[in-house]
């Protein structure tokens, strides 16, 4: 007789039961063929976007302030996105020498380089004055350009060391003897931060990413996707599959240019992740497999030239082990939310690593076509990846979070003969399993930090009974 077991209705029957010793087990050997290769498949979804920030004037700044003339430790350098006009940051730089920004003087009209010399022209003669008796003063000091031309790389500052000066009273032209530098012959001290930094005070020259910067994606596969194939042993399809996620990022970094160290450098992770899959695995002889199905990851590039280049991205995926004893179609239907997950990772020291919240919600059922050993596991996995590229190169790796939500399903039976469940009254939790039914379902969920060349440490892991038990009938 054929036999449709429900995880569902079975959860029913037994909603006192939580949990079961290992003796109820039931054991059955049986000889199954062995795959253990890692098979992926890959889907295009949805587009790439990068948010390239190039460098404009700060737009707090009043460009017709004279002070603006003065060199100072403390340097700010904004930029504004090419994407959105409400998204800009600042790159804070404390430096080795005094700076002036040249952007921030409204009265110079051009600027003017070549290897050795910058030359400014002035439309105003009192800043022309002021810029003589303050720039002649201060000795060695730092020109930092944003003219484009012949002075700077597109969408980059440069850096200028000013060694002597004249100034043309008829022009209005300083003319700076120079040498092209850059910034870590320069500055003392880089610190960069976006988003809501928890525990750091933000000065108004750190660099700060607008905290509205969330990547919110969502995939639906086409219904019937084939998510794994081994002919002709077993074919698994996705009958539904969606997902959605939420994520915020945020982080700080801080470089020492005179001991050439990163001295802080972490990020904070912020998601929500959603997930409603629907699998049917048909397998036509004993057969046991273990695969991996993940459309191609989504990537979110943002982009300082010269300075900073971060590539988040994401990654849905669909793992699944799957095994049975003989001829038999599986399923299992499952809805899985997870709210409020942090993960902070310091890419420095790994016992900083942490996270909080993950709250987990979901539902779940399982059903299987005939009286057969077997399981059907499907794990539902978001991976967030940020690449890190400083300056060039100077510091180059990735660093993310793996958030792993998943259903174990254990189908064994140990009757003489063949049972409708749907039928059957006289269920019991006798735990013999002389003759009935061991069904073991339970949760697993698992968070992973990593950073790559550096450590991958699992931060939190539960594996949570949703049923665990043996069923008899006489």
């Amino acid at each position: 007789m054929k036999s449709v077991l429900s995880l569902t209705s079975l959860l029913a029957l037994a909603a006192a039961v939580v949990a079961a010793d290992d003796d109820d087990a039931c054991e059955n050997e049986v000889e199954i063929r062995q795959d253990t290769t890692l098979k992926t498949s890959t889907s295009t979804f949805a587009a790439n976007v990068t948010n390239v920030f190039a460098p404009v004037t700060a737009p707090h700044v009043d460009t017709q302030d004279i002070a603006n003339i003065v060199p100072q430790s403390n340097v700010s350098l904004y930029y504004a996105s090419n994407i959105t006009t409400s998204a800009g940051l600042v790159v804070n730089h404390t430096m080795a020498l005094p700076a002036v920004l040249l952007e921030e003087i409204a009265s110079i009209s051009s600027v003017d380089c070549t290897p050795s010399s910058v030359a400014v022209t002035f439309n105003d003669s009192s800043f022309f004055a002021a810029a003589e008796s303050v720039w002649t003063s201060n000795g060695t000091f730092v020109m930092i350009t944003n003219h484009l031309g012949d002075c700077d790389p597109e969408l980059e500052r440069s850096f200028f060391v000013v060694d002597s000066l004249s100034f043309d009273n008829t022009t209005l032209v300083a003319t700076a003897s120079s040498l092209k530098s850059n910034v870590s012959s320069t500055a003392a001290k880089t610190q960069i931060s976006f988003g809501a930094v928890p525990g750091v005070a933000l000065a108004k020259r750190d660099l700060t990413i607008d905290p509205s910067f969330t990547i919110s994606p969502s995939l639906a596969l086409t219904p019937d996707t084939v998510l794994y194939s081994y002919s002709p042993y077993v074919t698994v399809t996705a009958d539904t599959a969606s997902f959605t996620s939420n994520v915020t990022l945020s982080g700080y970094l801080e470089y020492n240019w005179f001991l050439f160290k990163m001295e802080k450098l972490y990020i904070d992770i912020d998601a929500g992740f959603t997930a409603d899959l629907a699998i049917s695995a048909e397998v036509t002889s004993a057969y046991s497999t273990t695969f991996t199905y993940a459309p191609t990851a989504l990537f979110y590039g943002l982009t300082v030239p010269g300075v900073l280049e971060l590539g988040p991205q994401l990654q849905f995926s669909v793992d699944a082990e799957i095994s049975a004893s003989e001829a038999v179609t599986i399923t299992s239907e499952v809805t899985l939310a997870l709210a409020d997950g942090n993960v902070h990772v310091d890419l420095l020291d790994e016992s900083n690593a942490g996270t909080s919240g993950w709250t987990p919600t979901y539902t779940a059922s399982a059903n299987i076509s005939g009286e057969v050993d077997a399981a059907l596991n499907p794990t539902a996995a978001l991976t967030v990846e940020i690449a890190i590229n400083f300056f060039g190169g100077l510091l180059d790796l990735s660093t993310g979070l793996t958030a792993k939500p998943g259903f174990n399903n254990s189908f064994i039976l140990t009757a003489a003969k063949g049972v409708d469940l749907s039928g059957v009254q006289n269920l019991t939790t006798s735990g013999t399993c002389a003759e009935g039914l061991e069904l073991a379902s339970n949760f697993p969920f698992s968070v992973e930090a990593f950073v790559t060349e550096f450590y991958s440490t699992e931060l939190y892991s539960v594996d949570l009974p949703i049923l665990a038990d043996c069923f008899s009938w006489e």
